[in-house]
């Protein structure tokens, strides 16, 4: 656990000097630098733990109250340490290009020294076994997060959208501390594994607390309905940070599910359908607001919400293989879901970097203007479209590898028969709709981006970013081929994780899948790859032939008559009006041949969030028109002095009890 320590001290020194350089590309450098150091030495740490070495255990005396502080390095902890630390290194070399324009005119060492706090963090959260550090960690990444999101706070909308986020996320920790705060008072400890003897007795107390830690953790990685928190973050956010918010930070949650299932020892059944529920009601709402957004960074926030929910339902599914002893089902269900971290980060990295590299070159990542950009910037449109498949689980990318596990799992015979047969594959059918869904979200993504022609004529493009955004492009494409073609490269790291909950080697049932796969995944890139030399050896000395679009006799042919983002998924979105709530707001032709030019502007908002809005609203105006009566009032008067009398007299007779 040395070079852990080691690795904290280099970001804190890169930290130091991100703050006192004298130029913003020195101190990113120097936040770059010692990232790289500090992911060398973590890298050092757990790749043994990876491969079978033992665990890791260290202690360090604190005062008073936290007085002894445990650190625990096991394969579940060495796996998130393993891409959480290289991916923000990427981050934060984005970052460098990304923030440029800025940096004649603004401060960035904070930013960068944030980007050190972040990776930080990582190391408190994923090494530590006291409640009291652990919440130090998770409050430093909350923080840290925050002030990245507002990186551009002179804008309205980038502060509420900040201050969104903080309440949100704080909110889930006041939940967390309450789980903790109860267990603690029955076990006289705040140590993690002096909570196992209290999760594993059945009781009415512990039931409650799960519900309380599950909450918490879907609150902090954006599971429905804690969810309007992250779209709104996203769109404000630059785009290296929505990344690394999305594909790695966010994590700490679905870690903090694992970790304490792992404490949780054998669950019972219903917590097992609790998040498989929670899990597909995340993947099924997070894909169905996918589809109607114009916004492209609130495009993929919504699609983060639509993965977690997915490894929740691998999750919940290992939780019912260990309550109900069947092992191929907790291989399948734990296999697939911490494998889908893996490739959702990945994947969710490379296109939010994608976005960014848009948004740098054209200024907006609004649907309905863009259009046309492959022309302008071929590797990122590249980027895109090898995240976008990834993300929409076709082969032979890793999406694809991680979803089909967890099919194997809802829909093979090791399920009992009966109800739960009945309910598992009804959670089968609607993660087929999902993976539907979002194949045209993504489709109707890139092709209002990078397709077609500009749908706004005031939208000029700069062309390609520069190699600074691009390499973190490309290795995290690379990453997303590797772990799709070779899955097996995938088991190498959650293998030893998986373990913990399979209290062994991984199933045959497991590996064999993985063979297949990545047969699979071979054969469809060399079909691919022929038929683009071939398309290539055809063509060669041939000029193409151009000409006007016919359009049916009509000459007037406009970039706005092509399909907008609204128009190409608003079949697919009637159905569901229901759920996907639009405002529109419109000026329509009064006349045969109007005068005034006309406009229509239609915006997909969260129901979830709307309606919130409004219980405070109508919260707030009740509270003030109680608070106006009672002056007023006699009977309202006494009736407040009422309620305050028998609430003192409650809390006396209490304490007194």
């Amino acid at each position: 656990m040395t070079l852990i320590s080691i690795a904290a001290a280099c970001l804190l020194a890169g930290a130091v000097f991100a703050l006192v350089l004298r130029s913003n590309v020195q101190r990113g450098l120097a936040s770059v630098v010692s990232q790289a150091a500090a992911t060398v030495c973590v890298l050092w740490v757990v790749i043994p733990v990876l491969g079978g070495a033992p665990e890791l255990h260290a202690s360090l005396n604190w005062s008073y109250p936290v007085e002894t502080v445990a650190a625990h390095l096991d394969a579940l902890g060495a796996f998130f340490l393993s891409w959480s630390l290289p991916m923000t290194l990427l981050g934060t070399i984005y970052a460098l290009g990304y923030l440029r324009p800025h940096f004649s005119s603004r401060h960035a060492g904070v930013h960068f020294v944030l980007l050190n706090l972040t990776s930080l963090s990582f190391l408190t959260i994923y090494t530590v076994e006291s409640a009291f550090v652990f919440l130090l960690g998770w409050e430093i990444a909350a923080v840290a997060a925050w002030l990245l999101v507002i990186w551009d706070h002179r804008n309205q909308k980038v502060r509420f959208a900040g201050f969104n986020y903080l309440v949100s996320t704080h909110v889930g920790l006041f939940i967390l501390v309450a789980a903790f705060m109860t267990i603690s008072s029955r076990t006289g400890s705040m140590d993690f594994q002096s909570f196992a003897p209290f999760l594993q007795t059945p009781g009415a107390l512990r039931d409650v607390t799960f519900v309380l830690l599950m909450l918490s953790f879907a609150l902090k990685s954006a599971f429905f309905p804690f969810h309007t928190w992250l779209p709104r973050a996203h769109s404000a956010a630059p785009a290296h940070v929505s990344a690394l918010m999305s594909g790695v930070i966010h994590k700490a949650g679905l870690f903090g599910m694992l970790r304490f299932i792992l404490l949780l020892g054998k669950p019972e059944p219903w917590m097992g359908w609790f998040l498989i529920v929670l899990g597909w009601l995340s993947a099924l709402v997070g894909v169905l607001y996918t589809t109607a957004q114009r916004d492209l960074k609130r495009l993929l926030g919504y699609s983060s919400t639509e993965n977690v929910g997915i490894a929740g339902v691998g999750f919940g599914m290992g939780c019912l293989g260990l309550s109900t002893d069947q092992p191929a089902l907790v291989a399948l269900g734990f296999t697939g879901g911490i494998l889908h971290i893996l490739n959702h980060a990945f994947f969710k990295c490379l296109l939010f970097y994608a976005a960014g590299a848009v948004y740098r070159s054209a200024h907006t990542v609004d649907l309905e203007r863009l259009g046309g950009l492959a022309r302008r910037m071929p590797w990122t449109s590249g980027f895109f479209l090898v995240g976008g498949l990834a993300s929409s689980a076709l082969p032979p990318f890793n999406g694809f590898v991680s979803e089909l596990l967890l099919f194997s799992g809802l829909l093979g015979s090791s399920a009992d028969a009966g109800m739960p047969r009945v309910m598992l594959v009804s959670a089968a059918s609607v993660m087929a709709f999902v993976g539907g869904a979002s194949a045209l979200a993504m489709t109707r993504a890139y092709g209002m981006t990078f397709l077609g022609g500009p749908r706004d004529s005031s939208i000029h493009t700069e062309g390609e970013v520069g190699l600074a955004m691009r390499i973190p492009m490309l290795l995290h494409t690379l990453g997303v081929v590797v772990l799709g073609v070779w899955p097996a490269s995938g088991l190498l790291l959650i293998g030893h994780a998986v373990g913990l909950f399979t209290g062994g080697a991984i199933p045959s049932q497991v590996t064999s899948a993985l063979t297949s796969i990545s047969g699979l995944g071979a054969l469809l890139l060399l079909v691919f790859g022929g038929l683009v030399l071939l398309r290539l050896a055809l063509t060669r000395g041939m000029t193409a032939r151009q000409h006007v679009t016919w359009a049916c006799g009509y000459t007037g042919v406009t970039p706005r008559m092509q399909y907008t983002s609204t128009s190409f998924s608003l079949q697919f979105g009637v159905m569901f009006d229901a759920v996907l709530v639009r405002l529109r707001r419109q000026q329509l032709p009064q006349e045969p041949f109007p005068r005034a030019q006309g406009h229509l502007h239609t915006h997909c908002v969260d129901a979830v969030e709307r309606r919130l809005f409004e219980v405070m609203g109508e919260g707030d105006t009740l509270v003030a028109r109680t608070a106006g009566q009672i002056p007023e009032s006699t009977r309202v008067s006494f009736a407040a002095g009422l309620v305050v009398i028998v609430g003192l007299l409650a809390l006396l007779l209490t304490g007194t009890g």
